[in-house]
């Protein structure tokens, strides 16, 4: 009996190894994660809502990104994901068209590569705090807007249909919109959230009308597709002051110096996208 146990030990060993050496040939070190789990910080993030968005195929359609330095763009994934032709609106007819995407797998965040490059934005790198300002800035209705709002904390977004993503998300309770007349905030998708000093703390990924509620990616999923694309915000950008009083006129000179820029969508063109 001892020597078949010992067998039987020694044959556990073997395999256990050539399984160790057969995963190590499959997953190198510097193979990049398609699709990498969803992490949780602790605390009061463990227990939060979830709720789910559905997302019907692709069609023409229009956005909100924002420059971070080197030609690249961030917007929501939803609104570069499925497009075949994508770009930032320079005017009346006229246009500038990405020559990469770059999609988070787990979050709704991507990249865009545009041959233009004006001034980025400075990244928020501490914990938000509930309660705090927020103000969204872009292209609700396809026109200039925004949104003040303030933090009440985190829930959990799973996206289906088109592509699945599971990622923590903030919740923001709206308090102003620009203009007042605004029916929703569609359009203002992949716009970015400025803290009071103008420092980047999210990107706008779903709003409610009825419950007033907006919804913003973690700095977290950012920082990660920044990493895996190799991209590296500008740490020492300018700053600038916002408050419910001055944001409309702030996003209007944030506009006109082309740092944030509507996005446009086709899906008529062959595709050109990366996934990371």
């Amino acid at each position: 009996m001892d020597r078949l146990l010992n067998g039987l030990a020694y044959l556990a060993a073997i395999v256990g190894v050539l399984y160790a050496l057969f995963s190590y040939a499959r997953f190198p070190k510097n193979e990049v994660v398609r699709r990498p789990p969803v992490s949780y910080a602790e605390g009061e993030y463990l227990d939060v809502g979830t709720f789910t968005i559905d997302l019907s195929p692709q069609q023409p359609s229009i956005g909100t990104a924002f420059a971070i330095g080197g030609g690249w763009w961030l917007t929501a994934r939803h609104v570069a994901d499925g497009c075949d032709t994508i770009g930032l609106v320079q005017g009346p007819r006229k246009g500038i068209g990405a020559q990469q995407i770059v999609l988070h797998p787990n979050a709704d965040v991507a990249l865009l590569a545009v041959q233009i490059d004006p001034e980025p934005f400075a990244f928020f790198n501490e914990d938000l705090q509930k309660g705090q300002d927020g103000f969204a800035i872009g292209y609700p209705q396809g026109s200039p807007g925004g949104v003040y709002a303030q933090l009440m904390g985190l829930e959990r977004m799973k996206q289906r249909g088109r592509y699945h993503t599971d990622e923590l998300v903030h919740t923001w309770a709206e308090r102003k919109r620009a203009p007042d007349s605004l029916p929703s905030l569609g359009g203002l998708s992949g716009g970015p959230m400025f803290n009071d000093r103008g420092q980047v703390i999210g990107i706008l990924v779903a709003s409610t009308n009825r419950r007033g509620r907006v919804y913003t990616s973690d700095l977290t999923s950012i920082r990660w597709l920044l990493e895996r694309a190799s991209v590296f915000p500008n740490p020492y950008a300018p700053l600038f002051p916002l408050a419910a009083d001055n944001f409309v006129g702030q996003g209007d000179t944030l506009r006109e110096d082309f740092r944030i820029a509507q996005v446009f969508c086709d899906v008529k063109q062959p595709s050109r996208r990366r996934r990371l």
